[in-house]
Order: structure tokens, then sequence, then C-alpha cells
């Protein structure tokens, strides 16, 4: 059979992406070639899987691993369904996923150790604070740190006039 075309290759990529995110698996792919016509080989196959993939890395535009780009899209196309059937608590739900995936929530978790780093942080701001206004600099007169009273009362650093 004679090779194909840039064209034609570019639709059997897009067509082999469309029906991978609709949950086809490889022996789905080579059925569907098979019914096309399209005479190719499993190893041809496994290219247009290959591209297919690729092709949803780029329309992400992230540089993630074809897998979770893959599964995000996958996750877009239910969305799509789901609304275009006014189910909006799968749509939802789709979208509650997809979030997830990309990291997009915290979990309780995640918060608890987030509060633990902060609190750890502003004990140790603290002490650091409580050490300079223990050993002052002789750079800056006590009265001219930050974080120190007014020395002497005026607004000249307790130098009268």
């Amino acid at each position: 059979m004679a090779k194909s075309t840039k064209t034609e290759l570019a639709a059997r990529v897009d067509e082999v992406l469309r029906i991978r995110l609709d949950g086809a698996q490889f022996h789905d792919i080579v059925q569907y070639a098979s019914e096309k016509g399209w005479g190719v080989t499993e190893r041809q196959l496994w290219t247009y899987v290959r591209r297919a993939d690729d092709l949803l890395v780029e329309r992400q535009e992230r540089k993630r691993r074809r897998v979770v780009a893959r599964h995000l899209a996958q996750r877009e196309a239910l969305y799509a369904r789901a609304v275009n059937a006014a189910d909006y608590r799968t749509a939802l739900a789709v979208l509650n996923d997809s979030a997830r995936l990309q990291g997009l929530y915290m979990s309780d978790r995640d918060l608890k150790e987030l509060a633990r780093l902060a609190a750890a942080q502003a004990a140790r701001v603290r002490e650091l604070e409580a050490r300079f206004d223990a050993h002052p600099t002789p750079l800056a007169p006590p009265g001219d740190r930050p974080g120190a009273g007014p020395a002497g009362g005026d607004a000249g650093g307790g130098r009268g006039g």
C-alpha cells in the first residue's frame, strides 16, 4: 500500500487521540484501523498512539508526562459531555477531580503541615528578635532598632536640643 500523506497521518493521529479519549485500548485501535482500511502495522499504530500522546502534551501547554496529559484531556472530554447533558453534578465532580489531579487543592494533612512550619518559623523569628534585643549592635542605638520604643520622647532619637 502507498505511504500515507502528512495530511492523512495527522488525521489518523487525531482519530487515535479522539478514540483514546473515549477510553479505547490498543486492541480497540487495531480494530478501528482495520475497519477504516488504514492497512498499517501494529508498530505504525503504536507510532500513532505516541504521536497522539505528544499532541495531548502540546495541547495541555505544560511539560507533563504523557499519562497526566491524557488523564486531564479525558476529564475535559467528560466535563464537556456532562455539561452538554445538563448533568451539572457530574460536571462539578469532574472539575473537582481534575483540580485535584493538577494539585490545585491542598489536603488537610498538607494544610496542617504548612501551619506547623509557619508556627515554627514564627517561633524562630521571635527567638532571633529576642537575641537581637538582648545584644544591641554598636551601629544602631537602642531607640533606632526596629521594634524598639521611642528613646527620650522626641523624634530625634533621644537627642535633646
